[in-house]
């Protein structure tokens, strides 16, 4: 993928399901903006990595951990002329919720540190990560999973809906996003938003794009590439998984993997 010294894996844990993780090195490579449902959360090993996000550029070199909140919008580049190398899990919302209502008293949490400086906690979930590489022993390898998560639960999360200046949305423009996410296997016309939300097209895309980062159009693109990234997870064939999850063929898909994910489908495996 692009120079040779690239390379990336996608897999899930296979002592939980609700936790994917991802072991790169990416040198020239550049993410498209786009956003994950899972709560992602990252060690930087070598390098930098920099993110565009809303409220600007990120940097977050070797030695620091990336958080970034489920549905939060954001690319991804080399900010070293040596590119960056990392690891990182993503974990599940349900998996999230189950450990923050046990822990913190409240099921709905959120980080505001994109780039967070915690030696400690970097070099602990380093070897939950590594010990997920050659998982021989399920319990072990699940109970670090869940400590892991639950120290960055712990040391970085707030409790509670609010999103540091971001507002909430519309009632109408989340009406519109609810349409997308019921119908995303299909063809969805701005007319049928514009209906549903009750908000004129001229004003619904910017505003869809206010709330939520990506445009309509983009928002149930990124849609389709969850869903596709979670079937090619669980061993559904790229040709196939490509047809069920609305893509053109299996090109557009390698495509949108490649630029959302770093990785092509074959690289996104069981």
């Amino acid at each position: 993928m692009g120079s040779a010294g690239e390379h990336a894996r996608l897999w899930t844990a296979d002592a939980s399901p609700q936790v994917d993780l991802l072991a790169a090195r990416f040198e020239t490579f550049e993410f498209d903006k786009h956003s994950h449902d899972q709560l992602s959360v990252g060690m930087i090993e070598q390098g930098a990595e920099g993110l565009h996000m809303a409220g600007g550029k990120v940097v977050i070199p070797a030695g620091q951990l990336v958080i970034i909140n489920p549905g939060q919008v954001h690319t991804g580049f080399a900010a070293a002329e040596s590119g960056w190398r990392y690891r990182m899990f993503y974990f599940d919302t349900a998996l999230v919720e189950e450990l923050a209502g046990a822990q913190l008293g409240t099921r709905e949490v959120w980080f505001p540190e994109t780039a967070v400086r915690d030696g400690e906690l970097f070099a602990r979930l380093r070897i939950v990560h590594q010990a997920q590489e050659q998982a021989t022993d399920p319990l072990s390898a699940e109970s670090l999973l869940l400590t892991g998560l639950g120290a960055v639960l712990g040391r970085h999360a707030r409790g509670g809906r609010e999103r540091a200046g971001i507002p909430l949305p519309r009632h109408g423009v989340e009406a519109a996003r609810q349409l997308l996410h019921d119908r995303w296997r299909e063809a969805v016309t701005v007319a049928e938003l514009t209906a549903v939300s009750g908000i004129s097209r001229a004003t619904l895309i910017p505003a869809f794009r206010q709330a939520y980062g990506l445009p309509p159009h983009a928002y149930l693109l990124r849609l389709r590439a969850n869903h596709a990234r979670r079937l090619l997870l669980t061993g559904g064939q790229p040709a196939a998984v490509a047809a069920e999850t609305g893509f053109a063929d299996q090109a557009h898909l390698t495509r949108i993997c490649k630029r959302y994910f770093g990785v092509t489908p074959g690289a996104i495996r069981p």
